[in-house]
């Protein structure tokens, strides 16, 4: 029988990629059900919210011009964009916290698969705190943006290990902070590389809905298709939120990174195989305790 992937051991750029696939591969099945059931609600209101942002974006281009009243549709289509912007990062931040509520469990119990209650347990018990950090990250990031570009682009992808380092190792935000500077030391250009790599890939497997949605919607008048735009419009706005589940993959990249640099400088998989020898502890993971 194949073994399960480990995560904790070191792996240059190219074995980060091809393992960030495979692990989605071994758990697709339960992986995608917590991510479903968790991230289900949001993505039915982001797919709402879209279909109502590109049928009011529709109706502007679509309208004669002495029919056009200047206001109430510009106003209608920006409450619907700025709630669908909304809704879309929550969903993104959902989709993230939930995946590394799986990984962590699922190194909790020793490389074996998570089970729905364990994930939404780890779910909730770091939800307020990973909130919070994230607000914090935020600022750190526009504070260094505004004290000069160049810092601001050397802390942007460290900032992203912070929450990884929060779930897993269930660490304080000033520890996990500390924590992603050292562990990106020596290797900040595979951690940015391994970012923009992925982020290309989400990017890409969400333009096939975003591109079609922005044509039927700003030129379906023109390409004769205005009886069909809006279920064109409803199909692509479902496709486009359910395709905002692709973020799963940055952010079990993210964690092989933080187990290859964790594994670099310290040695964790390797002391934890050595600690489990001769160890039948089969144990159930519970919430982990705090480290200080």
């Amino acid at each position: 029988m194949k073994q399960p992937i480990e995560p904790r051991r070191i792996r240059d750029f190219g074995q980060i990629i091809n393992d960030s696939f495979t692990f989605l591969k071994e758990n697709f099945k339960p992986l995608f059900k917590s991510l479903i059931i968790i991230c289900g609600f949001f993505i039915v209101i982001g797919a709402v919210s879209t279909i109502f942002t590109y049928a009011n974006m529709s109706s502007m281009f679509s309208l004669n011009v002495n029919s056009y009243d200047g206001f109430s549709q510009p106003v209608s289509y920006i409450i619907s964009a700025v709630i669908s912007t909304f809704v879309l990062i929550i969903t993104q931040a959902f989709v993230h916290l939930t995946t590394l509520c799986y990984i962590s469990v699922y190194i909790q119990k020793g490389n074996q698969t998570p089970t729905l209650p364990e994930v939404w347990g780890y779910f909730k018990y770091y939800f307020w705190r990973v909130l919070g950090s994230s607000i914090l990250i935020f600022f750190v990031v526009i504070v260094a943006m505004m004290l000069c570009i160049i810092p601001g682009i050397y802390v942007a992808p460290i900032m992203y290990l912070v929450i990884p380092i929060i779930v897993i190792e269930n660490s304080s935000f000033g520890r996990a902070f500390n924590e992603s500077f050292r562990l990106a030391k020596n290797n900040w250009w595979l951690l940015f590389g391994v970012i923009f790599i992925m982020s290309l890939i989400v990017g890409i497997s969400n333009s096939i809905a975003s591109i079609p949605l922005s044509i039927f919607s700003m030129g379906g008048k023109f390409l004769s298709l205005k009886a069909f735009t809006l279920p064109l419009i409803i199909i692509f706005s479902v496709l486009y939120n359910v395709l905002l589940l692709a973020y799963v993959l940055p952010a079990i990249a993210l964690c092989m990174c933080y187990f290859s640099f964790a594994e670099q400088k310290d040695g964790t998989g390797l002391l934890s195989r050595i600690d489990k020898l001769g160890s039948n502890d089969d144990d159930q993971p519970s919430q982990p305790a705090e480290e200080y």
